[in-house]
């Protein structure tokens, strides 16, 4: 499936705008997904990244919510399995 993204923000300067799902470049620079609401990202302990950016261009056409659970289930279990051999 093609994710036609918008560009990388940087995460100091600006937050997204709505509510949602957002693909966010790690200090490491590998990438991850991070869902935005109420005014925080909701990833709790907060994921440390500098830049994100939003998954469609068009915000009338959301992403597939099934790939996106498939994407934040994976990256659920990395950060576990990462939290379980380098904990703190």
């Amino acid at each position: 499936m093609q994710i036609d993204t918008t560009d990388w923000f940087p995460q100091a300067q600006y937050s997204p705008a709505r509510d949602g799902w957002y693909e966010v470049q790690l200090a490491s620079g590998d990438t991850a997904f991070a869902r935005f609401a109420e005014g925080n990202w909701t990833e709790q302990p907060v994921l440390v990244f500098t830049h994100w950016r939003g998954l469609s261009k068009d915000p009338g056409i959301s992403p597939d919510t099934e790939h996106m659970d498939a994407e934040s289930a994976a990256a659920q279990g990395v950060r576990a399995a990462w939290n379980a051999f380098f904990p703190g």
